[in-house]
C-alpha cells in the first residue's frame, strides 16, 4: 500500500521564469474556467457532464483554432491535470457522505492577495528532476529551490503558487506506509525539539536582565 507525501519548498526564479509562473498559473485558471463552463452548458442541456477523457479530448481538439493558441504554450501534462481536477470536483458533488459545494470558477484576484493563481506539473518520463540546487519544470526551465529537506521518494507532481509574497512549489511522493511512518516520526522529532529551543530562548530571555 501506497502513500502520499507532500514536501513544501521555497523557489527563487529568475524575472523571466517568474514571468512564465505567472502566465502559467493564469492559464491554468483560464483551463479550469473554461471546462467549467462547458459542463454547466451541457447539465443546463441534457443534466450531463464531461469528465476527463472528454475535457482531455475537448482541450486536444481547441488547440487548432488560433484563438486558443494561449493552451499550446501550456505544457499539456498540466492541462490534463487541470481536467482530472475537475472531474474529482464534480464527483464529490455528487458522492454520498460529502457536503462539497459544486465547483466555482476562478479569479485572480483576491482581497489582500496580488495573485494566487497555481497549477500543477506532473512528472512523466522524469521531467521534473532536481539537480544542482535547481528544480526542472516542463516549459519553464531550471527553477533555484531552497532544498531545506531530502526528498523521501521519486517526484510524483509538483505545484507552483505565489503566496504571502513568494514563490514556492510543493512536492508530492509515493512512499510505502513504512516509509511513511519513519518520515512522520522523525518530523515529529524534529519539531519537539524545535519547541524546547524556542522554549529554551524563551526563558533566557525571560531572566536576562536589560541594561
Amino acid at each position: 500500500m501506497k502513500k502520499t507525501l507532500r514536501y513544501n519548498y521555497r523557489l527563487n526564479p529568475t524575472p523571466e521564469q517568474e514571468a512564465k509562473l505567472v502566465e502559467f498559473g493564469a492559464t491554468a485558471r483560464g483551463i479550469w474556467n473554461l471546462l467549467l463552463s462547458e459542463n454547466m452548458r451541457r447539465y443546463e442541456h441534457d443534466k450531463t457532464f464531461l469528465f476527463y477523457k472528454d475535457m482531455a479530448s475537448l482541450l486536444k481538439d481547441i488547440k487548432t483554432f488560433e484563438e486558443f493558441n494561449w493552451i499550446k504554450a501550456f505544457d499539456s501534462a498540466a492541462a490534463q491535470q487541470v481536467a482530472r481536477d475537475l472531474e474529482l470536483a464534480l464527483k464529490n458533488v455528487f458522492t454520498k457522505g460529502r457536503l462539497q459545494r459544486f465547483p466555482k470558477h476562478k479569479i485572480s484576484y483576491k482581497k489582500k492577495k496580488l495573485h494566487n493563481d497555481s497549477f500543477r506539473a506532473v512528472n512523466n518520463s522524469n521531467c521534473i528532476r532536481i539537480e544542482n540546487g535547481a528544480i526542472s519544470i516542463p516549459k519553464v526551465g531550471k527553477i533555484p529551490i531552497i532544498l531545506h529537506r531530502k526528498l523521501a521518494s521519486k517526484i510524483k507532481t509538483v505545484t507552483i503558487q505565489y503566496h504571502h509574497g513568494k514563490w514556492g512549489c510543493s512536492i508530492t511522493q509515493e512512499v510505502g506506509c513504512k516509509t511513511a511512518k519513519q518520515v512522520l516520526k522523525k518530523s515529529q522529532v524534529l519539531t519537539l525539539t524545535q519547541s524546547k529551543l524556542l522554549l529554551a530562548q524563551m526563558v533566557l530571555w525571560s531572566i536576562t536582565p536589560s541594561f
